[in-house]
């Protein structure tokens, strides 16, 4: 099995965990201020959490370049609840001109996105997105990236504390089956910092 077909086997998973609590969101504008002596780009962002009535998040940040001041934007809303998603890194970006599809000029030819981003454990994940616009697509590839691993993060909480539930009810068969899970999802990336952060929530105050 290819990498990119065990990352949506896993993505299958996590919406079958996290059901209305997978987090969807999508870009519906952003504002962007590049300054280019610097090399400083700055970005505000308008999102909707579709699977929470369409909520609207508004992220900013900045970085050298789009991509970067999303992916930074997207960190600082995140991370604090989702710690792991801080050991994902950049491993490569493309961007390829569908000329195809684009009228005689081409000028508004689609254009695709794909971003490539390694996980702590080394493993690569894709994600694609495709517009008429450069940056909205960037935006969208970002966009996926994170939620991703935001969602693993959550489904992996979700695992880890049903199997915590079937050991202390003294059930072997639903042990066994929930550490397997377990075992899959920590593929994604490292969970040592969500871990430690359950244990502490959990210890008596």
């Amino acid at each position: 099995m290819t990498m990119i077909h065990k990352q949506e086997e896993m993505a299958e998973k996590m919406r079958d965990i996290l059901g209305d609590k997978l987090l969807v969101l999508q870009a519906i504008a952003y504002q962007l201020d590049e300054d280019f002596d610097t090399n400083v780009a700055r970005i505000k962002l308008k999102l909707v959490d579709v699977n929470d009535k369409n909520r609207v998040v508004v992220v900013e940040g900045q970085g050298a370049g789009l991509v970067d001041a999303c992916f930074n934007g997207l960190l600082g809303a995140f991370a604090d609840e989702h710690p792991s998603i801080k050991s994902i890194s950049f491993r490569n970006f493309t961007v390829k001109g569908l000329m195809s599809t684009g009228d005689t000029r081409r000028a508004n030819a689609d254009a695709e996105v794909e971003l490539t981003v390694l996980s702590s454990e080394n493993i690569e994940f894709r994600f694609t997105a495709r517009s008429t616009s450069v940056g909205r697509a960037s935006v969208g590839a970002t966009l996926q990236a994170v939620s991703y691993f935001v969602n693993s993060e959550r489904a992996f909480i979700h695992v880890y504390k049903v199997l915590q539930h079937y050991r202390s009810e003294g059930r072997p068969e639903l042990v066994t089956k929930y550490q397997l899970l377990l075992a899959q999802m920590v593929q994604n990336t490292s969970y040592t910092e969500v871990i430690d952060k359950i244990k502490a929530s959990e210890l008596p105050r």
